[in-house]
C-alpha cells in the first residue's frame, strides 16, 4: 500500500469503529482504533522510508514520530492503541479507559494525517 492508501484505511477504520459500541462489542471497536493507528503510522513510515512490516517495526516508527513531526505524545498515544489491540484479546479495559484511549487515538490519527498531508504538499511545491 502507498501513503495515501494507508491514510484512507486509517480513516475507514475510524469510521468502522462507530458501527460498534463499547457496550455491545468493545473488543471489535477497540480493534478498529488499533487498525486506524497502525495504518496512519504506516502512512508516515511509507512516506519517510521507514521499515514497517511488523509490530516491532511499527513501534520503532512510533518512537521516531516526535523527532520527525514534533509530537511528544505520539509514542504514548501509539501505546494506547496497542492497549486497545490487547483489549481485543483480553477484554481488560474499563469503559472509561476505552473512552480515554479512543480520544487519544483520534487525536493521533488526525495529527499524523495532517503531517503526512503537509509533507506531501511541501515536497510537491
Amino acid at each position: 500500500m502507498n501513503t495515501n492508501q494507508h491514510v484512507q484505511e486509517s480513516q475507514r477504520f475510524l469510521e468502522r469503529a462507530g458501527i460498534f459500541t463499547t457496550a455491545s462489542d468493545s473488543p471489535a471497536r477497540a480493534e478498529m482504533f488499533w487498525c486506524a493507528a497502525a495504518h496512519i503510522t504506516k502512512a508516515l513510515a511509507v512516506q519517510r522510508g521507514w521499515q514497517n512490516s511488523n509490530h516491532r517495526e511499527l513501534f520503532g516508527c512510533a518512537d521516531k514520530i516526535d523527532a520527525e513531526i514534533g509530537y511528544p505524545d505520539a509514542r504514548a498515544h501509539f501505546g494506547q492503541a496497542s492497549e486497545l489491540h490487547k483489549h481485543m484479546y483480553q477484554g481488560h479495559m474499563t469503559r472509561r479507559s476505552l473512552s480515554v484511549a479512543e480520544t487519544k487515538i483520534r487525536h493521533f490519527v488526525n495529527r499524523i494525517a495532517a503531517a503526512v498531508n503537509a509533507y506531501a504538499s511541501d515536497t510537491a511545491s
